[in-house]
């Protein structure tokens, strides 16, 4: 299993130095970067010997795929960023993006989710044309109010049944939701990505931190998961909690 950090392109440099394997950096933030930025990152990245192979924020906020309709600008947007992002090495594109998907109060989710397949389908197609994989993220439910559990969005990625839309566990997600992790083996090899972090404070994972870790795990070595592991989480202490988490992470791997 490969263990990453969520960070920007600044932090590369600390990331390597905990061991870690990537980084894992904001698509969005990416996607918009003007060209010295985008040179900047690519520079920061290269001398920490690390590589963006993830990136989660697929679509922002201003993009409210509900009431689209028209999807040339959201396109637009999407193929740029893949651009930018498989040159930084990313193989994975996370679909979280609570405030792009998010339903209006009032809209049941059967209806939402109606509405919303055909940007999933769009990401799903984007996604294969260039050579990446875009995975869905369950979201806990006050965050996000579409797509809240894994089974959900396994239902969801089915229904758009497309190469290049897969699925996402987030185990701080479903810390939050109460959700047990009998859908990873259900997912099984259409689990292509994984975020962590302590439920209770979205903190770093810590040796005696009071949380039972196991379960998750467990769940993925039924699957044989040997994928990517996100650290999506801040720190307890400081920044030397960073090689404590990674080194516990691997053993609990």
């Amino acid at each position: 299993m490969r263990i990453g950090l969520c960070a920007s392109a600044d932090q590369a440099a600390r990331a390597k130095a905990a061991g870690c394997d990537y980084i894992e950096l904001n698509f969005t933030t990416v996607a918009r970067m003007s060209e010295e930025e985008f040179a900047q990152a690519a520079a920061a990245l290269e001398a920490a010997g690390l590589r963006s192979e993830a990136m989660n924020c697929f679509i922002p906020g201003d993009f409210r795929l509900y009431s689209l309709e028209d999807g040339e600008a959201l396109k637009a947007y999407i193929v740029a960023g893949m651009a930018r992002a498989k040159a930084l090495g990313a193989e994975n594109i996370v679909f979280g993006s609570a405030g792009a998907r998010k339903l209006p109060e009032g809209v049941e989710k059967p209806e939402g989710l109606r509405k919303l397949l055909p940007w999933f389908t769009l990401a799903g197609e984007l996604a294969a044309e260039a050579g990446l994989t875009v995975v869905i993220e369950p979201l806990n439910t006050r965050e996000d109010n579409a797509v809240n559990t894994l089974l959900e969005g396994l239902a969801l990625m089915k229904q758009v049944d497309l190469p290049g839309l897969r699925l996402l566990a987030d185990m701080y997600h479903m810390g939050e939701n109460g959700e047990d992790y009998a859908g990873i083996p259900q997912a099984g090899a259409d689990l292509r990505h994984c975020h962590i972090a302590r439920p209770a404070g979205r903190k770093y994972p810590l040796p005696g931190d009071g949380y039972d870790y196991a379960p998750f795990f467990s769940a993925l070595r039924q699957i044989g998961y040997a994928g990517r592991l996100s650290i999506e989480a801040s720190p307890v202490n400081g920044p030397e909690d960073l090689p404590v988490c990674v080194e516990y992470l691997r053993a609990l791997a």
